[in-house]
């Protein structure tokens, strides 16, 4: 059975409890209205990447409800050795209650504010992972612009790598994407995914600053490109819900919500 082009999109970002007065991870305003389900739902995206156990597993089945609507699950992990290898265990629980849980994701791997990590690390998690549930997976997010980091002694472990551009350029989307995706894809061999910042984070850090609506439009643009035809890209990664529902990102969303709609009204499954 084909798969519907749908099914490759994912929604990043973290669920909330109320509505108003509460903080997300990351987005520096102090009054937040989007879940990260109502962002999936907005958008279309059937799939999410559910961070709350990145930083606490406060009430984590009643968070993990909210997505009960959703399409597959994948959840982050603690950074810290001893954390993570415990929240692998955890997710294995966890994802005998909710079936929907894919995997856990490794967040700025070989990254230095990272996860610390060995082989023999990496290894030890996919086994505690899998220790209540064999058929889990590994995610792990990776920089686009450093290829120059050595993958190979971890590629047993690996089920999927999530791409990321932290500085977009026009460049890089007109010119460098094609040939990085091939890249990536010959020589790994892995599920290849690509992530979308909506707030510019590359040139200005914590600031609220959306990505520039011409340069946002050409990253959907070509990412769609990539999706419809050929098997260099197996998905793409919204980040985040908590700038979905702010004014000040009301124009890209707007956009990529309409974008949506025509994507799937017009791609033929077969």
């Amino acid at each position: 059975m084909t798969k519907s082009i749908k099914d490759k999109f994912w929604m990043w970002g973290y669920t909330i409890e109320s509505v108003g007065a509460v903080r997300i991870p990351f987005v520096q305003t102090p009054q937040n209205y989007c879940s990260l389900e109502t962002a999936a739902d907005y958008f279309g995206f059937p799939n999410v990447f559910f961070m709350n156990g990145m930083h606490s597993w406060e009430n984590v089945e009643k968070h993990l409800s909210y997505l009960s609507g959703q399409g597959e699950i994948i959840c982050a992990l603690p950074h810290g050795a001893d954390a993570a290898l415990d929240g692998a265990e955890k997710i294995s629980r966890l994802s005998l209650k909710f079936p929907r849980i894919k995997g856990v994701v490794l967040d700025d791997f070989l990254q230095v504010n990272g996860h610390p990590t060995t082989p023999e690390l990496v290894c030890e998690l996919k086994k505690r992972l899998r220790s209540a549930n064999p058929a889990l997976e590994l995610a792990v997010v990776m920089y686009s612009d450093g290829y120059h980091k050595d993958v190979r002694p971890y590629l047993e472990q690996i089920d999927t790598i999530v791409l990321w551009r932290w500085v977009s350029t026009e460049h890089f989307w007109r010119s460098e994407l094609g040939p990085l995706l091939h890249k990536w894809k010959a020589d790994t061999g892995k599920t290849i995914l690509h992530g979308v910042y909506l707030q510019n984070y590359g040139e200005f850090g914590d600031d609220i600053a959306p990505m520039e609506m011409e340069l946002w439009k050409l990253q959907w643009m070509r990412l769609f490109q990539f999706l419809r035809g050929g098997n260099l890209l197996d998905g793409c990664v919204l980040l985040q819900n908590g700038f979905v529902g702010h004014p000040r990102f009301r124009d890209q969303v707007v956009w990529l919500k309409e974008s949506m709609d025509w994507l799937l009204g017009t791609t033929s499954c077969r």
